[in-house]
């Protein structure tokens, strides 16, 4: 089960999984800020894909993990290890964990409590940083890593988790309140960028640490994949700002489908964020 192509199987489950509970949480982080006064339902029904999104692709990685820590050779090898990587192994016991928070704060988010149920999605993105190389690490370079990636999450889940909840406001609100909140949002995904990419060139020192291995190393090529995707959110991003935006409301249907796009790379970058962790940083080779 190490082979490439259920490495990178794997890598996908856990970024689709990611990508659910990040738009479970920017749906509420969004309900609960710039669309408090706004009682849209459609909102609940992007939690409920939110979090069959999350529970699902976490499924699958589990199963896959499960298959990769048993060395198994047959189904009946992943089944009887089940057990014991749920009970026994930090993966497991974060996976299953973040599961229970996410199904509880979309309980909550469909009972209109809203901001309980914001902070607990909140806590269920942030609990990937542990399973990332900064949790599996005890020196100050781990607790750099951790600190780093919790930024870095909640930024991500902030700006990206969002963009399905903000199509659906500004499609339905009316015109004055859908460009108001055009406006709003785009000094929040400016925090966002900004974070993204001081994290990012942190991450980038310390896990790579040198240009050459973006080109030459499986863990460089795809982190060069996931750059390359993010400079593509930015610009998309940019046009909305400067260009979709002030145009309300006869842009609407260009930004709307702007901002479909961005859903589909923001995916894909998170793809690629599962992808990556399957792969050893080279900054870590060279410290060995």
């Amino acid at each position: 089960m190490d082979s490439l192509a259920w490495m990178l199987l794997r890598g996908a489950f856990r970024g689709a999984s990611v990508a659910g509970a990040f738009c479970g949480f920017g749906t509420m982080f969004l309900a609960a800020t710039l669309l408090r006064r706004h009682d849209l339902r459609g909102l609940r029904a992007i939690a409920w894909v939110s979090l069959s999104l999350a529970l699902g692709a976490g499924l699958g990685w589990f199963l896959l993990q499960t298959a990769d820590f048993a060395s198994a050779q047959s189904l009946s090898d992943v089944i009887g290890a089940i057990p014991i990587v749920a009970q026994d192994t930090r993966f497991g016991n974060l996976l299953l964990a973040r599961s229970a928070a996410l199904i509880l704060a979309t309980m909550l988010f469909q009972a209109k409590l809203v901001r309980p149920a914001m902070l607990i999605a909140a806590g269920a993105v942030i609990a990937e940083s542990w399973l990332g190389h900064g949790g599996a690490m005890a020196d100050v370079t781990g607790h750099i890593l951790l600190a780093v990636s919790i930024a870095h999450l909640f930024a991500g889940a902030a700006w990206l988790g969002a963009l399905p909840a903000l199509r659906l406001a500004i499609k339905t609100l009316p015109e004055p309140d859908a460009r108001r909140l055009g406006q709003d949002f785009s000094p929040l995904g400016i925090a966002c960028v900004v974070t993204l990419l001081a994290t990012a060139t942190i991450q980038y020192i310390l896990l790579i640490g040198r240009p050459a291995a973006l080109f030459t190393t499986a863990y460089g090529l795809t982190a060069s994949a996931k750059i390359l995707l993010l400079i593509g959110l930015i610009t998309l991003a940019a046009r909305n700002r400067q260009v979709l935006v002030p145009g309300l409301p006869a842009a609407r249907s260009a930004l709307l489908r702007s901002i479909d796009v961005e859903i589909m790379v923001g995916l894909a970058v998170l793809i690629a964020a599962g992808v990556i962790l399957q792969f050893e940083p080279p900054g870590m080779v060279m410290v060995q």
